[in-house]
């Protein structure tokens, strides 16, 4: 057995499919089995017991940020909640409204498209969004620093695609982004909890992220990261009373951006998916992203070696990607997507790229049930 591999019993912290091998990380992880009684204990029982819940709730969520940030190696405080990537996003851009004159969005074509819709959707606020030619491989900085002028204030960059699962060097990007005297911000929906992933270490101004994924917390439980260069430099225009240094004074003449990450948060927070997300956080930091990481490789290189040669009509990925294993299968969709429907294998096409994501509940007999069913 490939000694990258994690123990079986990896397997036992999580909820699995009875009926199905379960490939799909790169949409929503697996729940984890101490979800369930975290939920209980951080949200509902002292909701039932006292009422008045919210000193609870907001120590469950203090917990959140404080397992978060030791994941990714950053400060608690430079974190916040966001109900998803998108409203991150929407808050940060906001912010950076007044902090420069320039008003182009640059990133790639390849982007989330949740990343593009904003970005376009802020033209009446007189942004414009430049993407990378169709053809630019997004892990080449020199594509980036390129398509760079002096008009970008912002390069949004994922750290790994969703498209192709292409892993890029998000430390040379935001090098060529500051070179050119725009801010990067990183979008980790894709990495983190199977890829390192270190917004500080990188130099990004920011970072975004979800649980929904490889963090297997579900969703509704997503986050902003500010560098601590911008902790009180940026004042969101999108606030709300927890935005407030003091949410609870309540003098509605009376706003001070509270001196942390926290000054982002906006109105009324969720607190389930955060408590949730705080599950899954522990799981994968129980088990090790690094852990994590190596046997996802170690599962990719064994379905690899089993399928290349004898599906030589598709194409396999090339270049450093992250989880997700994306291989280009042509005309021969249909017949795959069938076979992975038949056999009960949850993988899923982001138009004839089948997408295949082995994450720490997966094994060596999943790989070779899979390479069964598709060879």
């Amino acid at each position: 057995m490939n000694g990258a591999l994690l123990p079986e019993a990896t397997r036992d912290r999580f909820y699995l499919p009875p009926d199905a091998i379960y490939l799909k990380s790169h949409s929503v992880g697996c729940q984890p089995r101490a979800a369930e009684a975290l939920l209980r204990d951080k949200l509902l029982v002292p909701w039932r017991e006292t009422g008045e819940a919210w000193p609870h709730w907001l120590d469950a969520i203090d917990e959140w940020r404080a397992a978060l940030a030791g994941l990714i190696g950053v400060e608690a405080r430079d974190l916040c909640p966001a109900t998803n990537v998108t409203a991150g996003l929407s808050r940060y851009i906001s912010a950076l409204g007044q902090a420069t004159d320039r008003r182009t969005i640059l990133l790639a074509p390849s982007a989330f498209p949740t990343i593009g819709y904003l970005a376009s959707g802020l033209a009446a606020a007189g942004w414009k969004t430049r993407y990378l030619p169709d053809d630019a491989d997004v892990r080449d900085p020199a594509n980036w620093a390129a398509a760079l002028g002096d008009d970008v204030a912002l390069v949004i960059a994922m750290h790994v695609s969703s498209n192709s699962g292409a892993l890029t060097d998000m430390a040379a990007v935001a090098a060529a982004a500051k070179a050119a005297g725009a801010r990067c911000i990183a979008d980790c929906a894709q990495s983190v909890g199977v890829v390192p992933a270190t917004p500080a270490g990188w130099g990004v101004d920011a970072a975004l992220g979800t649980s929904v994924k490889w963090l297997c917390g579900g969703p509704g439980a997503a986050w902003l990261w500010v560098a601590p260069h911008d902790r009180t430099a940026l004042d969101p225009m999108e606030r709300g009373w927890w935005s407030h240094e003091k949410p609870f004074e309540m003098d509605i003449r009376d706003f001070r951006y509270a001196s942390d990450a926290r000054r982002w948060w906006g109105g009324t927070p969720d607190v389930a998916p955060f408590i949730l997300s705080t599950a899954g956080i522990a799981e994968i930091a129980a088990i090790g992203v690094d852990a994590v990481r190596a046997h996802n490789r170690a599962l990719q290189a064994m379905l690899r070696d089993a399928l290349e040669t004898k599906t030589p009509q598709w194409r396999w990925p090339t270049g450093a990607i992250g989880g997700t294993l994306c291989i280009e299968t042509g005309a021969d969709q249909s017949r795959v997507a069938e076979a992975l429907d038949r056999h009960r294998l949850r993988a899923d096409f982001r138009g004839s790229v089948m997408r295949l994501s082995f994450h720490a509940y997966c094994n060596a007999a999943d790989v070779e049930k899979t390479a069964a069913a598709l060879g």
